[in-house]
């Protein structure tokens, strides 16, 4: 059976998950390069998987004719760049999100991949969440109604590396882009307008790079659906994402604070081990949305289930968020 042979651009946490999950728990899958600028990072790659290609400049990789499709993961501030060569070197694409750090190159990049005719699918990997996909079935299956209100919470349990929060794009774009996309899936629809507020509350290390560590969001769809997000660095517990969605007849929730189902009670106190981490919360998510990829991709379909449209309409969103955060005002989006 035919593999897709794959390179990963940037060796960062996620790029090295995404390289060993391609090299060893992806069915139909070649990781066959990577690229990096930091040496180190490929040679702890190649420690673990040989046969592997490395390169200190991504633009090289992209010249392997034998690389047929590239999963970026570099820093927030280069996706751009990277999407943009690897769409014109005619490479079917993942992309980490967030698509771009702003809406004029995000509309760019969504008319060159039209241009191209290229086959971009975007890291939203709550979306391949067992937990989420089956809310979103049971949703969709009419039993529960229409959904009307979702409210969604999304903290970490600390302040980011500074040099990682200067390229992040901020707050909204690193973390609540999450949650914006997993209110137009469950909603199928777009939002209208947004009202936030964020500060800084613990961390004034990220206010001196004009970040934000905290912030409450309320948006309003075209459907009539709301919903309210908080994000957050101040979860020093742990890693803590749950969404709930209300629905007409019912409603869903998600949600998995606790790393396992123990729970101890001792001396009128409750205990339970968190999740430390996004790489442990939605491993699972990682692999699924990997193997969809990969299967699409040599399939050879057109479009992604998760493609160029759903990163550009998160960009507005976040756009408008943060507009809505400086002037203090209600954004239409």
């Amino acid at each position: 059976m035919k593999k897709l042979n794959c390179g990963v651009i940037g060796m960062g946490r996620l790029g090295f998950r995404h390289a060993c999950n391609l090299a060893s728990g992806i069915a139909n899958a070649n990781l066959i390069a990577a690229a990096d600028v930091y040496q180190p990072s490929l040679d702890k790659l190649v420690e673990r998987f040989p046969t592997v290609t490395t390169y200190t400049d991504y633009k090289e990789l992209l010249k392997n004719d034998d690389v047929e499709a590239v999963i970026i993961a570099t820093s927030t501030e280069n996706h751009a760049e990277v999407l943009e060569e690897a769409i014109k070197a005619k490479k079917k694409v993942f992309c980490e999100k967030p698509l771009a750090t702003n809406i004029e190159d995000a509309i760019a990049l969504a008319d060159l991949a039209k241009k191209y005719d290229s086959f971009v699918q975007l890291g939203f990997m709550r979306r391949f969440d067992t937990a989420y996909v089956n809310a979103k079935k049971r949703i969709e299956s009419g039993d529960l109604g229409k959904p009307i209100s979702i409210l969604a919470i999304g903290r970490d349990p600390g302040c980011p590396p500074i040099e990682f929060a200067k390229k992040s794009g901020g707050l909204v774009s690193d973390m609540a882009v999450h949650d914006i996309d997993l209110t137009r899936w469950f909603f199928n629809s777009e939002a209208k307008e947004v009202f936030a507020t964020g500060g800084v509350l613990r961390f004034p290390e990220l206010g001196e790079i004009g970040d934000i560590d905290h912030c409450a969001i309320t948006m309003t769809f075209e459907n009539g659906g709301i919903a309210q997000l908080e994000v957050s660095r101040n979860a020093i517990y742990g890693y803590d994402i749950r969404t709930e969605v209300v629905c007409e007849n019912g409603a869903a929730f998600v949600g998995k604070i606790k790393d396992d189902s123990t729970m101890i009670y001792k001396d009128a106190k409750m205990e339970c081990k968190t999740v430390p981490g996004f790489l442990d919360r939605f491993e699972t998510a990682y692999l699924n949305e990997m193997q969809v990829f990969v299967d699409d991709a040599l399939e050879g379909k057109k479009q992604s289930c998760v493609g160029m449209e759903d990163g550009l309409n998160a960009i507005k969103i976040v756009d408008a968020i943060n507009e809505s955060i400086k002037t203090g005002k209600t954004v239409t989006v």
